[in-house]
């Protein structure tokens, strides 16, 4: 008697010796196929290794946990997550005020605070001008020669004629530009200025968004003004646009002064 083979035979054979095959290299303690492992373990061992791990105090509720430690330099640290100040947004709302949307100036400078004047370049590089108003020291916040920038090219040497003395910042007016390492060099330069009588003119392209960020910083770092009182007091007497981040950088400026004050008065 003949045997007659059916291709579908054949093809099961073979399916089921790949089979046979796969099966022993599962088994056998060295596999006929070396397949590469993944480094990462089993989910299942991810699952018992998170549950079975402490809990991280950085997930503790400090509303409750930590009220009973007292309120000092010490533990400062330990208290719950502060909670900023004043964010930009609220500042935002306070230049936008009372229109509700952002103004510009309406003339090339103003009288901010007694003896501060906001101005923009053209003003600040007219000598004869800020003789007739009595200017005797020029804060330039956009001092350099990237004109296409919005810098504006004085230096020291440009007033030396007229006897006015100067300070330049060499800012850009963008929201990465870390403005705050001049704080302190420009209020402790404005204030000295005051302190002898003079009057000082405070500028950049437009003197709306660096200089009036140091302006603003000025007012907290001399006269202790939070940062809403000193852009509400420039506001009123300019309309002033500081980018995002110059406002972060007054936030954060206020946040560090009140939390010094509040920390000194607990100790």
């Amino acid at each position: 008697m003949t045997t007659t083979y059916h291709p579908l035979d054949s093809a099961s054979r073979f399916y089921s010796n790949a089979f046979r095959d796969y099966y022993i290299s599962r088994t056998l303690d060295k596999p006929l196929h070396h397949r590469r492992q993944s480094p990462l373990p089993r989910f299942s061992t991810l699952r018992r290794e998170r549950t079975s791990r402490p809990l991280s105090t950085s997930f503790i509720d400090t509303s409750s946990e930590l009220d009973h430690i007292p309120y000092s330099f010490e533990n400062f640290h330990l208290r719950r997550r502060e909670i900023p100040l004043c964010t930009p947004g609220e500042l935002l709302d306070i230049i936008r005020t009372p229109a509700g949307y952002y103004a510009l100036p309406t003339d090339p400078w103003n009288e901010v605070y007694p003896g501060i004047f906001l101005s923009d370049a053209p003003t600040a590089m007219c000598t004869s001008l800020l003789k007739r108003m009595g200017i005797t020291h020029v804060l330039n916040a956009a001092q350099g020669k990237e004109k296409n920038c919005g810098q504006v090219n004085t230096w020291p040497g440009f007033y030396t004629q007229s006897g006015i003395q100067f300070l330049g910042v060499p800012a850009f007016d963008n929201i990465v530009f870390r403005l705050h390492p001049y704080f302190e060099e420009a209020a402790v330069f404005i204030d000295e200025a005051l302190k002898s009588g003079g009057k000082v003119l405070v500028h950049c392209q437009a003197g709306i968004s660096r200089s009036a960020t140091l302006v603003c910083a000025f007012l907290m770092l001399k006269h202790g003004f939070t940062v809403q009182e000193a852009v509400k007091s420039v506001r009123k007497n300019r309309a002033i646009i500081p980018n995002d981040g110059f406002l972060k950088q007054l936030c954060d400026l206020n946040d560090k002064l009140n939390r010094k004050t509040t920390t000194i008065d607990a100790v």
